[in-house]
Parts: structure tokens; sequence; C-alpha cells
């Protein structure tokens, strides 16, 4: 007797032969079933009196994890049961986590407007309309709500307002008010790092200049009885060359004696014993009041970038093995300046440096360039964008650390990704400005598509964004137990930038109640919708992995 036939749900377009392939419209909507089932769990977190989510642990009898942040839940779930649906809700767990990376915020709203969209348009596909243009109404209302969201869009730049801003995400005012400081003193392209602490406590320190973890080359290079070298005034010489022969180190040491320098601090891969002994023979006559060699930090392309940034810093130059440059053509003019460098076992740091300020800035710009060329394409990974950032702080000259501490291992790793996502935020803020929050600023973008000149289709997907732009606001009021129908209506009864306060129960001017949002991170939200909603309104097909099950879940 033949093996009976599956039995298949009613819509699923699968047949016998190949279960594994799932055709439109059945396909999108299974896919736009996933997108749902995600968003759904994390909307609920939307606002500052958000719900929470709790997922069982993996091992053992331990209590559940009780989570109230969007990007954390949505990175603890790993699928839904349906194969297909669980391509929809990977790409919103996607989406959640990239955006969360790049600004650190805005992952619930993300997730409410994704939802909002595919759902609707879905019912217009469903009733006959072609997908196509409806993707090209939507993409061209997102363009048109970015636009007006950099209209409203204004600048931010004191420690209570950027606290205010990131308070929701720390749940801790105090925390808050401190991370808004740290922003605030460092400016938007000084370096912050963010590290586990040891204690129960965060703390923090700013570190003023350039610092790097490496540490002097040779012992002998010290002085009886010293552990930390500070230099004063010192010449610097920068290489990503071995220095192995004397005659590689006499030019500058020549040309600091003729100069009357007589502090020369040496930055290269390795120091050989010959070269080492000609620094201390030197510095032993008089002719130097002081003379070390510090390891050049990291390795390879990085290595070399750190050090061109280093020779930018300090108004010098530096000598390139793969350049063609020679350390015996080395002249005075080749070696920075700095007010002052300082050399420990395991660090050393440059404070102070004499480089040009316009060419810093033309430097940080480069980077940031670069920065922005990965974003876009998609390409690079996490330690590559890191470095390049770090690099960008360390030009600006002053740099802070966080140490996140708490109780437990599990509770610190979830403070520290609070922390990074604020940080992130807060920068955003500053770089780029604020917009009403409480979903205002989405509401008042609204006339901005009603005005579109589009027909057909293109106008049926514009009506579509613009009816997403309020569900902020609803999915917000809803969170907090209030009516969402009647929280928009009274918005628009009240004009742009009003919005209901949750927490004081209020209506309220959200730019005199201090309730704002990083334009970034609400325009990166919106962006995300749309591209996500844009995929999923235009897959014919899903095709999963012959090694999945294949559910029979509703």
């Amino acid at each position: 007797m033949s093996r009976q036939a599956p039995i298949l749900q009613v819509g699923r377009e699968v047949s016998v032969a190949d279960p594994y392939m799932l055709y439109a419209p059945a396909g999108r909507a299974a896919l736009i079933r996933g997108m749902c089932r995600m968003a759904r769990l994390l909307r609920i977190t939307l606002g500052p009196v958000g719900r929470s989510v709790m997922i069982a642990p993996l091992i053992g009898q331990r209590p559940p994890e009780i989570l109230d942040s969007a990007a954390i839940i949505a990175r603890r779930m790993t699928g839904v049961g349906d194969p297909f649906e669980d391509m929809g809700a990977m790409i919103v767990r996607h989406l959640a986590w990239r955006i969360y990376e790049r600004v650190g915020d805005g992952v619930a709203t993300a997730a409410v407007l994704t939802q909002a969209i595919v759902e609707q348009a879905e019912v217009y596909l469903t009733a006959g309309g072609s997908p196509v243009p409806v993707r090209r109404g939507l993409e061209l209302a997102r363009d048109a709500v970015l636009a007006d969201l950099q209209r409203q869009a204004r600048r931010v730049d004191e420690p209570e307002e950027i606290a205010a801003l990131i308070v929701g995400t720390l749940r801790d005012p105090e925390l808050a008010a401190r991370i808004g400081s740290i922003v605030e003193a460092v400016g938007p392209d000084g370096s912050i790092q963010i590290e586990d602490g040891e204690g129960v406590e965060t703390t923090w320190e700013f570190l003023e200049g350039v610092r790097w973890t490496e540490g002097y080359l040779s012992p002998h290079l010290l002085k009886k009885g010293e552990t930390t070298v500070r230099l004063m005034e010192p010449r610097i010489l920068i290489t990503n060359q071995h220095i192995e022969r004397v005659e590689q180190l006499l030019p500058a040491l020549e040309a600091c004696a003729a100069a009357g320098e007589r502090t020369l601090l040496v930055i290269a891969p390795d120091i050989k014993d010959a070269a080492v002994a000609l620094m201390v023979l030197n510095r032993d006559r008089d002719l130097f009041d002081h003379v070390m060699a510090a390891k050049a930090p990291h390795f390879g392309d990085q290595r070399a970038g750190l050090l061109d940034d280093l020779a930018v810093v300090t108004g010098g130059r530096c000598i390139m093995q793969d350049r063609h440059e020679r350390l015996e053509d080395v002249k005075l003019a080749d070696l920075g300046r700095a007010r002052q460098a300082w050399v420990t076992y395991s660090h050393f740091g440059v404070l102070g440096g004499r480089g040009d300020k316009a060419a810093m800035r033309a430097r940080i710009g480069m980077l940031k360039s670069e920065l922005q060329a990965i974003a876009r394409n998609g390409d690079g990974d996490d330690w590559t964008r890191d470095r390049i950032k770090e690099r960008i702080g360390k030009l600006s000259g002053l740099a802070a650390h966080i140490k996140v501490g708490a109780a437990t291992t599990s509770d610190r790793d979830e403070l520290k990704l609070r922390v990074e996502g604020a940080v992130a935020c807060a920068r955003a803020a500053v770089q780029d400005g604020v917009v009403p929050g409480g979903g205002a600023a989405l509401l008042a973008c609204i006339p901005a598509l009603e005005a579109l000149p589009l027909t057909g289709d293109e106008a049926i997907g514009a009506k579509i964004l613009a009816r997403a732009l309020a569900e902020p606001m609803r999915a917000l009021a809803r969170n907090a137990g209030h009516e969402p129908a009647s929280t928009v209506a009274g918005a628009r009864q009240r004009g742009p930038a009003w919005a209901f306060d949750t927490v004081r129960g209020a209506w309220v001017d959200t730019w005199k109640a201090g309730i704002l949002d990083p334009v970034s991170v609400v325009s990166a939200s919106l962006d995300a919708a749309v591209s996500a909603a844009a995929v999923a309104l235009t897959s014919d097909v899903l095709i999963h992995r012959k090694d999945a099950p294949l559910s029979v879940q509703p």
C-alpha cells in the first residue's frame, strides 16, 4: 500500500511532491503572519510603561527571565514553530538588532510600523492590488516622511536634555544623568568604551588624549626606580618598521640634538638591542633628558591606519615601509610633537598633540565616510566598525570608559546592553538633533503624505504608510491602559508636537515637557519598517531547508 499524502491546510499551495516551497499568495501571507507574530511580541514593550515578556530558561531550574527591552527580546528569540512564518519572524528580528546596533533604540517603534504596514497592504493585495506599485508608493512616501522629520528636528546639547532621552532605556535616572554628562563632555566624536565591571556598581572615568593598551618595548630604557615614564614636550618618531639597526635610529637622534630637543619617544612594532643601547648611551651622556620606545598598537592594516592617525594628532609623519619610506631619511619635520606623553609596562598615551586641527577634522571626516560606506554596503564585521569608531574617538582627543557592574552576570549583561543602547541613542541625538516623542513626530508627517501627487496603487502605498504613522501613538496608549483611538484623535486636535504623557496622565507639549526622540532613531525605525515590508510584499516564493521540520500548526 502506498504511503498516504499529508493533510495540507487550507490556503497552503504546497504540493505533495514539493512540501518545502510555498507560492504567493499563500507564501506572502505566511511571511506576513510571521512578521506580525514577532512584531506583536515586541510592541508591548513600547513606551515608558510598556509591558514585559517572560522567557523560560534554557537549562536547569532557574527562574524565567523577565525582559522589557524589545532589542533584547528579539535577540533571545530563535524562531517560531512554522518554518514559513519563521522566515517573516526572522526578518523582523534581524531589522530589530540592526537598528539597535546602529542607533541604540527604536526597535519597538520599527516593529509597530512594520506590522501596521504589512497588515494593511496584505488586505489590499488579497483584493487584487499590485505589489510592485504599492511598494513604490511606500518608498516614495517614506522619503517624504524622512524629509519632514528633518524639518521638525532641533539641536540638543545639554546634559539634562540628553538624560531625558535615555532614561526610558536605562530605567535609572541617576545613570541616565551620568551618561548624559559623559556624552556631552566627549562630544559627537569622542570615544566612549563600555566594558564589564568587577563590582556591583557602574563606574566611569575620563581619559584625555590618545591612549593605547601597549607599553614600553624595553625595560632598559627606564631610569632606576621608574615604573612610569612621563615625557614633557617630546618629539615623536612614528613608524610601522622594526628598528633593527643603529643606522635607522641615528638620523632622528641627530635631528633632535641639532635642534636642542632633549626628549624623544619612538613608536614602533619592535626595537632591537643595538638601537636600545644607542638610546641609553645618549641619555646617560646627558645629550637627552629622556628617550623611550613604545610598542605600536594593533597589527596589519589597522596598525598602519592607527599610526597615520597618531601622526596627524602629533603633526608628524608615519614612516611606512609599504610606502618605501626609510628611517635613514628622517628629518626633524617628520617628528611629531605633544604637550606630554607617558609610557608604562602596559600602556602609553599622548596628551595635547600639536597636530593641525583642520587636518584632524579632515581625518575624522574620512573615517566617518568609511564607516558610512560599510553601513551602506552591509559589509564589514562588528570588530572593524568598532575599531573605526575608536579611531574617530581618539582623534577627537577625549575618551570615557564606562565599566558596567551588577549583582549577577546575567544582570550585568542586560545592563551593559542597555548602556550601549543609551550611549548610541544619546550620541545620535547630539549629532543629528531631536523631534517630538510619544509618536507625535510621525503623526505630524501625515499631511506631507496626503500632499504627494501620486495615483493608482502608488497612492494606495502612501495611504497605507500614512495610516501606519499613527500606530506608534496608538501602541503607546494601549500599553499604558488608555484608549488608542481617542489618544490619536486628541493629538490631532491639539496640533503638532502634542502627545499624551502616559506617565503623568496628561496632555503635554512634547518640546516643553522634554518628551523627545533622536531624529536618527525615528528615521532608522521608519526606514527599516518600510524596507522590511517592501521585501515581504514582493516575495512570491518561500523555500525552507529540508532539514527543518514542516509544521502543520495553525
